[in-house]
Order: C-alpha cells, then sequence, then structure tokens
C-alpha cells in the first residue's frame, strides 16, 4: 500500500530533486532498452528523499574525471555532487540507481566513497 505525504522544502532543494529526477530519467531513456520505473520515497521523517530509477540495461554508468572542457556525461557528477549518497545495483531485469538528497541540509561536497555499486553472483562492473 502506498500513501501520499506533503513534505515542505526549500526552494533550493526541490530544484535539486528536479534535476536529479531529470538526470536519471534521461540517463535511463537514452542508454536502456526498454521500459523503466521511477519512485521517489521520503525518508528520515522527511529529511531525506530517495530517488530510484529502474531500467533495462545491465550496463552500471562509470563516473567520468571533471572536465569543463567535455559538452556531456556530466550526469553521474552532478547527481552526486548534489546527493548524500548514490547506489547502483544489478537487478534480474537491468538495474536501478538510488540517489539520496537531502532536503534541509546545506550540501556536501562530492566524495568517492559516496558511489556504490552492488554486483550481481553472475554479473561484472568495473
Amino acid at each position: 500500500m502506498q500513501h501520499a505525504y506533503q513534505v515542505r522544502v526549500a526552494p533550493r532543494a526541490a530544484d535539486d530533486v528536479r534535476l536529479v529526477v531529470s538526470e536519471l530519467v534521461s540517463n535511463a531513456a537514452r542508454h536502456a532498452p526498454g521500459p523503466g520505473r521511477l519512485d521517489l520515497q521520503v525518508a528520515d521523517r522527511g529529511r531525506t528523499v530517495r530517488i530510484t530509477v529502474r531500467d533495462t540495461s545491465p550496463v552500471i554508468p562509470q563516473p567520468w574525471p571533471a572536465n569543463p572542457r567535455r559538452p556531456g556525461g556530466h550526469g553521474l557528477e552532478i547527481v552526486k555532487a548534489l546527493g548524500r549518497r548514490l547506489t547502483v545495483q544489478q537487478t534480474g531485469e537491468g538495474k536501478q540507481i538510488t540517489a539520496e538528497l537531502a532536503l534541509h541540509q546545506s550540501r556536501t561536497s562530492p566524495g568517492p566513497d559516496r558511489y556504490y555499486v552492488h554486483r550481481t553472483p553472475d554479473a561484472t562492473s568495473g
């Protein structure tokens, strides 16, 4: 059973959530051959939002080194910079990517320890 709740957030946090949703959904549409799914979940008593996008591609996205001269490929950089945590997990149908964002706290600087990849026993990732 699903419930709908209203959570008040600052305009900047709402903008961050919209941008992360846009990046994850557009990447799934661009790189996955089939249907996808978007789930938004408020957690930690309204302090965190979890954005999960599922798609049919088993390919694990790899973050690229920062390069302001590169014309594209900044999606994971953006998501990592805005979020607390980014998790990628392979599923039987493809993969799911979950980004967690704080709704009421200042942003933290991106760190290499906030990108998590979960591997399935029969799959590999780099």
